[in-house]
């Protein structure tokens, strides 16, 4: 489930920058919440930046749990480009900007990360936390063969994330390229399923539930 509006202003590049929500944000988190607990979750997961962690702790209070933050499920770090204004970045780093525009699935802005670097750590975010751990080298997985394999969850579990993160898995557990990934929709507040069949996940659900509508892009 995607977090509720944030508050960026002036277009800014926001990936694990801490921000508030906004106006709208904080109207809907309570009617998130109630749509979360709708969800009939055993377990609530979430990001650790505080607008996801305000809204799965509304949902875990409601149903008499603990939000359980983890940094592993955190949007795709945009490095020393967080906080900045798209058009600062544009000016000050063309080459360096285009270079990621035109190959961002894995080229990452500096000292940030790739979005098939996201996609790995959000892999092993579920091979941890969700199927079980299989080993300890602690290497990240592949999408497809090192994820499919573990121990089936017997709960319902919700993560409260980012949209990024949401493209990362739909492509890892759909079979869409990730660069088409980034091409989805993933609107405030809206949910998509995924299950998990004992031997690999399948998409269930895209994009489904309450649609909040914001001025802002980011992440």
């Amino acid at each position: 489930m995607r977090h509720p509006p944030i508050d960026t202003g002036s277009e800014r590049c926001i990936g694990q920058t801490n921000v508030e929500l906004s106006p709208e944000g904080r109207t809907a988190l309570l009617p998130l919440a109630e749509e979360g607990c709708r969800l009939k979750p055993d377990k609530v997961l979430c990001s650790d930046l505080k607008r996801c962690q305000l809204l799965a702790e509304a949902i875990a209070a409601r149903l008499g749990l603990l939000a359980e933050p983890d940094p592993v499920w955190r949007e795709v770090s945009f490095g020393t480009w967080e906080n900045r204004t798209w058009s600062d970045i544009q000016a000050r780093e063309p080459h360096v900007f285009s270079e990621w525009i035109t190959n961002f699935d894995t080229v990452a802005p500096p000292v940030g990360e790739s979005f098939e670097r996201l996609q790995a750590r959000v892999l092993a975010g579920v091979k941890r936390k969700i199927v079980g751990p299989r080993g300890g080298t602690g290497a990240f997985p592949e999408p497809q063969e090192r994820l499919n394999t573990g121990e089936t969850p017997l709960l319902h579990y919700l993560v409260v994330n980012h949209a990024g993160v949401i493209r990362a898995a739909v492509s890892a557990f759909s079979g869409l390229p990730l660069r088409k990934a980034f091409d989805l929709a993933v609107p405030y507040g809206s949910h998509t399923s995924f299950c998990w069949g004992g031997n690999n996940w399948s998409l269930v659900d895209l994009v489904a539930g309450r649609r909040i509508p914001s001025r802002e892009r980011a992440l």
